[in-house]
């Protein structure tokens, strides 16, 4: 139960702290007018808590293969395309949010999963994970935190502008690099400096793309909608 906790913080917190400051400039109290509501956004979020645990599971059974770890990048994008891909989200600003949200959740409950399997497994081989076996974990937790909320963003930018798979391509690219590289860092659990080396890399890989799609992707779908709001237009209007 103790190594429960441990990995639920590891994972959880990041993702709050994630949540906390990138959403703050477009939600209350920082604006009046905000760019999303709340209760959808969390509603999202829990939809990716479970999506994400159930993916996890998934793949937990084909990390030994590095051609279906190559599928399981598409099927966690194509995943957030179906979730989010509805009557309600279509042609919707604040969808972009909301895969953020979504990518959030499913990120922490995976990154969650991979440090309990990992302590777990050390635990039932009769060893214990060290404070740096824990830091290696951390690493590769929060990278797939941003990961998975950067993919969720492309894929709400496709929604809201009507062509998801045309962003959902882009996403598959982005992710498919970080999962290869990601399988790479566990291929590579006994090599010492190879290993960080690896975990720091999908670190800085996944960094940026998160910055990019956060960057770009929402600046520009805030700066767009600013605009039509100063038309007297929404942003879905023709």
């Amino acid at each position: 139960m103790e190594i429960f906790y441990i990995a639920a913080a590891l994972a959880f917190v990041p993702a709050l702290l994630l949540m906390y400051f990138l959403l703050r400039p477009y939600t209350y109290p920082q604006t009046e007018y905000p760019y999303f509501s709340d209760p959808s956004f969390f509603m999202l979020f829990a939809v990716g808590l479970v999506a994400g645990t159930v993916l996890f599971l998934v793949y937990s059974y084909i990390a030994n293969s590095i051609v279906t770890v190559i599928v399981y990048s598409f099927i966690q994008v194509l995943t957030i395309v179906v979730c989010l891909n509805l009557k309600r989200y279509r042609g919707k600003s604040d969808s972009i949010f909301y895969g953020y949200g979504f990518g959030l959740g499913a990120g922490a409950t995976t990154g969650m999963g991979l440090i309990y399997w990992f302590a777990t497994s050390a635990s039932n081989l009769g060893s214990s994970l060290e404070i740096i076996d824990y830091v290696f974990l951390f690493m590769l937790s929060v990278s797939m935190t941003l990961q998975y909320s950067a993919v969720g963003i492309t894929v709400g930018d496709g929604i809201a502008r009507h062509v998801p798979m045309q962003f959902a391509i882009q996403a598959m690219i982005y992710n498919l690099v970080f999962w290869v590289l990601f399988s790479i860092t566990l291929l590579n659990s006994d090599s010492g400096i190879y290993m960080y080396a690896a975990a720091v890399l999908c670190l800085a890989v996944s960094a940026m793309y998160l910055l990019y799609a956060y960057k770009k992707e929402i600046g520009m779908m805030v700066i767009e909608v600013n605009r039509m709001a100063k038309k007297g237009k929404k942003f879905n209007d023709e």
